[in-house]
């Protein structure tokens, strides 16, 4: 056999096994940092994720601190990008504070003060002096690390702008301080599952007490998660606690028009977009996607009356030709179907022509002017 030829099978044996073409490489999330701790008398790992702009820009980012990192780092980091991805919150640093087994429970629990400090006095300081920060700090723990971060906001509520956890325990004790507190500058947000025995009971109590003593600044909101369990308590909770705490990020949206009409209708979504406006910097005005799915949740709910008295509180004829000058005239058709629907032709024959100047060669138009024109000379 000549030697071209064994070079030959070699290679095609090679193609065949897939070896020719791919590669294998780790897959990292992040960089683990291994930082001195005075406070602590160690050496602590911590997990640090960048949001994937990060080099390019010269932005500086909220952070959010994850107790337990060694178990729910990967999850907060799937999540950031999932909430860039749609516009949900801005992107943010995820820094992952391991707590390992065994000592985990003692650190969090017998040893929170020490590691509060830790917190305050060397992690938050060298985040902010290594990476581009902007003094926005969320913290979030699932049970004893949940606990940590409730004893943080009593000792040191500044010090971070949202208090996330799940599946609090222990703190029926700790409870009791907040009688004692008239002001929290801060924004709580809890959650349990109702099959939570003991976690349940502190969850309810710290509910109760904080209803019933309205401490000024606090800004607060409790979860019932009816379908989960202890272990699983912590991924739906930082999920919507990050939602809550950023619930004015997204662009306005309405998907159903009664929810819509209940908390306030247009009134409601011209306050959400001047708070947006305020704490994120966007326009103060109301977008061309907001006013379409206003107008989509009345045509959805198949209520001709709210369709059009929404349709004139937001400026019927310039909505529509802002419409038409944007990549979204082709909902213009489906308003004029709508008037169809409900008998209204003469309306749709007008928004039929308005299509007509800006696509005369459309057959389908032409066809549904001409049927609408004919329905109403049948009339």
């Amino acid at each position: 056999m000549k030697k071209g030829t064994i070079v030959y099978i070699i290679c095609y044996l090679s193609v065949i096994c897939g070896n020719a073409q791919n590669s294998v490489a780790h897959n990292i999330v992040g960089t683990n940092h291994l930082i001195k701790s005075k406070v602590l008398n160690e050496e602590r790992q911590i997990q640090i994720y960048l949001p994937v702009n990060y080099e390019d820009s010269k932005e500086h980012y909220p952070v959010l601190y994850v107790l337990d990192g060694q178990r729910l780092f990967n999850y907060a980091v799937s999540l950031s990008q999932s909430f860039k991805q749609f516009q949900l919150t801005p992107d943010f640093i995820v820094v992952g504070i391991h707590t390992e087994y065994p000592k985990r429970f003692q650190q969090l629990g017998e040893g929170k003060d020490t590691l509060i400090k830790y917190l305050s006095a060397e992690l938050i300081p060298y985040l902010n002096k290594s990476f581009r920060t902007n003094n926005e700090n969320l913290i979030f723990g699932w049970e004893y690390g949940a606990s940590l971060v409730f004893n943080t906001m009593l000792s040191n509520p500044t010090l971070f702008d949202a208090h996330i956890m799940a599946s609090a325990f222990p703190i029926m004790d700790a409870i009791d301080k907040l009688n004692d507190v008239s002001a929290l500058p801060t924004n709580l947000y809890f959650s349990v599952s109702p099959d939570e025995y003991d976690v349940k009971h502190s969850a309810v109590k710290l509910d109760s007490l904080l209803t019933q003593k309205n401490i000024e600044g606090l800004q607060w909101s409790f979860l019932k998660l009816d379908i989960e369990q202890h272990r699983s308590t912590g991924y739906p909770t930082l999920y919507h606690g990050l939602r809550n705490y950023y619930k004015y990020y997204q662009e306005f949206e309405v998907n159903n028009l009664q929810k819509f009409i209940n908390a306030g209708g247009i009134d409601y979504a011209y306050q959400y977009t001047k708070e947006r406006a305020k704490r994120h910097g966007f326009s103060p005005e109301l977008g061309l996607w907001s006013k379409f799915t206003i107008i989509r949740s009345a045509m959805r709910a198949d209520d001709f009356y709210h369709f059009e008295t929404l349709l004139n509180a937001l400026n019927k004829k310039g909505f529509i030709n802002e419409l038409m000058y944007s990549n979204m005239g082709y909902v213009v058709s489906d308003f004029a179907s709508f008037y169809e629907k409900h008998n209204h032709f003469k309306e749709a024959i007008d928004f039929y022509n308005l299509l007509l100047k800006k696509y005369p060669d459309s057959e389908k138009l032409l066809k549904k002017k001409a049927r609408a024109i004919s329905t109403i000379k049948k009339k």
